[in-house]
């Protein structure tokens, strides 16, 4: 943290001011310190001095010996001790894990008791005493201490009276500094409505005013810029189309919501796909290169969902007023929904066109077909008896190709002629149920599991029943025929809500092989199928009678995972049957 101008005055002085105090007080204090020691061992050694001198001229009794010992006790001196042959005849210190051994040990020996003690003593060579006296060290420090306490507080009252004259004085010259400092916060904070008040006349006066000049315009032009820049905002926060701003060098350097969440929608998904971000950059970088405005629709394969998204991306120079090229805007629209609804409208109209066209064709075909059948029945019949068993077969195959051509031209008639639907109340389970019994026969040749979610027992939809069977046959029979043996069909139904509009979604998941990503636009498509024996109307019909019946039909794929069928069925929006059962 950076110190401010007051502390970086303040504790300079400071520090000039009180190491030479604090050097002067341990001199002094070092200096006592070593009188007090000299004193104490002086003091010790008259005391011994005197006791000698004491016993040297009194008779040799031992009422004498009593009388010393008492005398010495009286003087109550801490620290004395008397030892007589190897015991204590009187002890006075107060550390009692020095015995008289250990102080013999130490006269005998001439070394020290300790590094705590200092030992000053006198031989008494007529009884045979050792007069002595411990001197504690650590007591020293204390009588020092104690002695020169009135010259510490001395010295710590001059010190605070210093320190309070500095930061007076440095208080003075700061102050302003900081009301300048304080200021500049504010401006950096967005807050322009507090004043710089420096009430002086000199020339930090004058640089508090020039100050609130300063800042009343940074505050008018900061407000014409906030306006702008936010109305700039709402308006790329509020259109639906993706904009991505770069540098001259491709970099980006801004982007609104509506570009985050295109772009999210296609990384976030599991196969974690960035294509749709290498796409823009790459026709970024086209622009930066050919300095050309660029448009074009580009498409993406959901892995996810199975589906196709389609971008309308649009990129030009950025230039500044200037004329200057500094980078590249990018706008990029969503336009999935209005492809579908185009091909959808497409696929309608070739529907509509193929379906007159076919059911002209199916006309003018059926009645030779009639001819030619009956007449090689005839032809069979009449020449039976000269024909051998080959012959035979030849006229059975041409029989039957001819059934096979008939069947043809009724599903084309089927699909070509207008399926006007009779709209009644049906429920969707009942209706599935039915499809399933029928259809168990293919069913169970390939041991297919059928699971289905049943999410609401009874579902109501306006819809003609028979068309609605037949659809769900198409599908289901569609499903098995694309799972191997022992494969999972997975039949979902459920109430859905998109927007105001209300209807019935029923789903058929199976895991069979897929559709490749550029067959599945085709599948509704007339003629289009992948099995040999197919005729490619079953998907078509399915479509026309869902268009018919006012519903929708989605399809999602992934190779080798399976395929998924969206139906999505007008609901009926009678009276409530929500509560009640069905029995199957």
């Amino acid at each position: 943290m950076k110190l401010s101008i007051k502390k970086k005055i303040v504790l300079p002085l400071l520090f000039l001011m009180v190491i030479p105090i604090i050097a002067l007080s341990i001199l002094t204090y070092w200096n006592h310190h070593k009188m007090i020691n000299y004193y104490t061992q002086t003091e010790a050694n008259n005391e011994l001095h005197h006791l000698l001198v004491l016993l040297n001229e009194i008779e040799k009794t031992d009422s004498t010996k009593e009388f010393i010992v008492n005398f010495v006790k009286e003087l109550n001196k801490k620290n004395l001790f008397i030892i007589e042959d190897d015991y204590f005849i009187y002890n006075s210190i107060p550390n009692k894990n020095i015995d008289a051994n250990k102080i013999l040990n130490t006269i005998q020996n001439s070394n020290n008791l300790s590094d705590r003690y200092i030992l000053n003593y006198r031989v008494y060579h007529q009884w045979n005493w050792k007069i002595g006296v411990l001197i504690d060290k650590n007591e020293i420090p204390y009588q020092t201490f104690r002695i020169n306490s009135n010259t510490f507080l001395l010295i710590t009252l001059f010190v605070l009276f210093s320190l309070q004259a500095i930061i007076l004085i440095t208080d003075h010259i700061s102050k302003p500094i900081g009301i300048l400092l304080k200021g500049y916060n504010d401006i950096i904070s967005g807050n322009f409505q507090n004043e710089i008040d420096i009430k002086r006349k000199d020339e930090l006066g004058l640089l508090g005013n020039a100050f609130n000049d300063m800042k009343n315009t940074i505050a008018y032009r900061t407000n014409k810029f906030i306006q702008m820049k936010n109305f700039n905002d709402d308006i790329l926060r509020s259109i639906s189309t993706g904009i991505i701003t770069t540098n001259i060098d491709g970099k980006v350097i801004k982007y609104n919501q509506a570009a985050v969440f295109m772009i999210e929608k296609e990384i976030q998904s599991k196969e974690q796909n960035i294509g749709m971000i290498k796409v823009l950059l790459r026709q970024i970088m086209s622009t930066l290169q050919t300095e050309e405005t660029i448009n074009r629709v580009e498409n993406f394969h959901s892995k996810e969902k199975g589906n196709t998204i389609y971008l309308d991306i649009t990129t030009s120079l950025m230039k500044n007023s200037k004329g200057e090229n500094i980078g590249v805007i990018c706008s990029f629209n969503d336009i999935s929904n209005r492809k579908r609804i185009e091909d959808k409208i497409d696929r309608i109209d070739r529907l509509a066109s193929l379906g007159e066209v076919t059911a002209g064709l199916a006309h003018e075909i059926r009645n030779p077909l009639s001819g030619m059948k009956m007449s090689t029945q005839v032809l069979k019949n009449r020449l039976s008896k000269y024909l051998n068993e080959t012959d035979t077969k030849l006229f059975d195959a041409n029989i039957n190709e001819i059934d096979r051509l008939n069947r043809l031209i009724t599903d084309l008639l089927d699909f070509a002629k207008p399926h006007l639907p009779k709209f009644q109340i049906v429920n969707i389970y009942e209706i599935l149920e039915h499809a399933l019994q029928f259809s168990n026969k293919i069913i169970s040749e390939k041991n297919i599991t059928v699971l289905k979610e049943e999410k609401n027992r009874y579902a109501l939809a306006y819809f003609d029943k028979g068309q609605l069977a037949q659809i769900f046959l198409n599908i289901i029979g569609n499903a098995v025929k694309a799972m191997s043996q022992e494969g999972t069909l997975i039949i979902s139904i459920s109430k859905e809500k998109f927007i105001t509009k209300e209807y019935i979604l029923v789903v058929f998941e199976d895991n069979g092989c897929g559709i490749e990503k550029e067959h599945i636009s085709k599948i509704f498509d007339p003629f289009y199928t992948t099995y040999e024996s197919g005729t490619g109307l079953g998907l078509s019909v399915v479509h026309k009678l869902m268009t018919a019946n006012h519903g929708e039909i989605e399809v999602e794929s992934q190779v080798n995972i399976g395929t998924k069928f969206k139906l999505s069925i007008p609901i009926y929006k009678g009276e409530n049957h929500e509560e009640k059962s069905i029995n199957y």
